[in-house]
């Protein structure tokens, strides 16, 4: 939403840099062994659809969660082709950014 925290731009990829640099810069004691490896991190990507504490939230349908006093506004359907594209977009930028894998969170009402 717009009150998060996201990976949409080239200029945020770059400040997703600085952690996943940090992140890779630890090595890890291997169980078991006299060796270490490199520490991974992995983005998880999310819309929180339906879920979205603020009065722009959007889903599928026009739906409320139980949890957020704001019903959602219905997404046409460029509007979810949209959505798409930003999910290919974010995924991009987190490998750009170093991130050793992605996750697409889609439980409980979370817009995927």
């Amino acid at each position: 939403g717009p009150f998060a925290g996201k990976l949409s731009t080239e200029t945020e990829r770059d400040r997703h840099k600085v952690v996943t640099e940090m992140v890779h810069s630890i090595q890890i004691p291997s169980y078991g062994a006299n060796t270490t490896e490199t520490a991974r991190i992995c983005l998880q990507i999310l819309h929180t659809g339906r879920y979205a504490y603020h009065p722009f939230a959007v889903s599928a349908s026009s739906t409320k969660s139980p949890i957020s006093p704001f019903q959602a506004k219905a997404l046409s359907t460029s509007d979810v082709k949209a959505t798409i594209r930003d999910f290919v977009n974010c995924a991009v930028l987190a490998k750009e950014a170093g991130y050793d894998g992605v996750e697409i969170m889609g439980s409980e009402g979370y817009l995927i």
